[in-house]
């Protein structure tokens, strides 16, 4: 794949970012004091998870540099939603390699059937059977579309007094019994990691491997991000760990198996991917120049993006000035725009040395 042209002031991080100073990122420098001075960054605490310490960390980068970091920008932990944004590079990569067409129905490559729970969750059976990849995996307007009404298990039981069960779901209060699709695709948008979580089980069967495996070898190991330095959690451990956010008890209720298909694990799609700050920017880089990697591209900019997660984690990047965040359970930052004014850009990174 050919890669347009990038300014000549961005690089690639090596094994280990080069940090450099606000004025050599062409930052207002006055500017860039008020701003800091007008963080109060800090761990986040989340439905009853414990963090103490530097057990938190952001970075902020730009053009490939490290320009600052708040917290342990190498402590590693689960970062909620990040994952989204993962699974869909991983059907990204699926697409861009000829496996797939992202409008394909799904059933036609796997439906689930003997491995689902339950005969009504069958992806040739109901609503799934005008299922596609991409009305599965693609977020529009905060929503996602495959009618996959379930995305916690501890509001799901609680029906509408929760106010996360929409009026075109049928509710029966048991997540794992409702975890399908409720409604025809494409024309009922919902925040979902039960759909995400089927996307990645049908991922996982599409590769027919380990999807942390295929990241591992078609992007992390071109970006810099050694496999052992992250980890994505299981879904099943999430399922089994009735407290994994203490406050919000069985909130993993919804993760039905299978857990494994052929021999493979199946990842939290929707989330848990265990990574430092550090790293999760060298993502960000790569969602900033739209995929394009030391002048190859490695994956088209359609399924490059940033997800942040509700326990104060994310990752994001930006092509108008080239920054990027990795964000590991900070309290403090507004993911939903993390970025800068324009203002504060005076002109591309310029090395004094």
């Amino acid at each position: 794949m050919t890669a347009e042209s990038l300014p000549d002031w961005v690089t690639y991080p090596r094994e280990e970012w080069v940090e450099i100073t606000p004025e050599e990122a062409g930052l207002d420098v006055v500017a860039w004091r008020r701003l800091l001075s007008g963080r109060d960054l800090k761990a986040v605490a989340y439905k009853g998870e414990v963090k103490e310490g530097d057990d938190w960390g952001t970075v902020f980068t730009r053009g490939g540099y490290l320009v600052h970091t708040w917290g342990n920008g190498d402590y590693r932990s689960q970062t909620a939603s990040v994952g989204k944004a993962f699974t869909w590079a991983v059907l990204g990569l699926a697409v861009e390699r000829g496996l797939v067409d992202a409008n394909e129905y799904i059933w036609k490559t796997w439906k689930g059937e003997g491995q689902l729970s339950h005969p009504h969750k069958h992806l040739d059976r109901g609503h799934h059977q005008t299922l596609t990849w991409n009305l599965l995996g693609r977020k529009v307007d905060g929503g996602h579309w495959g009618g996959f009404p379930v995305t916690n298990g501890y509001y799901w039981r609680q029906g509408a007094a929760s106010g996360s069960v929409p009026e075109w779901a049928d509710w029966t209060g048991d997540p794992f019994h409702d975890n399908y699709s409720h409604a025809e695709p494409g024309t009922k948008g919902i925040y979902s990691s039960g759909g995400q979580w089927r996307l990645a089980q049908a991922l996982t069967a599409l590769w027919g491997q380990d999807i942390k495996r295929v990241l591992d070898d078609e992007l992390f190991g071109k970006i810099g991000i050694p496999a052992d330095h992250w980890d994505w959690t299981p879904g099943q451990a999430v399922y089994e760990k009735k407290d994994w956010y203490p406050h919000m008890p069985g909130y993993g209720d919804f993760l039905d198996p299978p857990y494994e298909i052929d021999g493979h694990v199946v990842r939290g799609g929707p989330g848990w991917v265990v990574m430092s700050a550090k790293d999760l920017a060298r993502f960000g880089h790569l969602v900033a120049t739209g995929g394009v990697w030391e002048g190859r591209r490695l994956l088209g900019r359609q399924w490059t993006i940033g997800h942040g997660g509700g326990n104060g984690s994310g990752v994001a990047g930006e092509s108008t000035n080239y920054t990027a965040f990795g964000i590991v359970t900070t309290e403090g930052i507004d993911f939903s725009n993390p970025f800068f004014p324009d203002e504060i850009f005076t002109g591309p990174v310029r090395l004094s040395g």
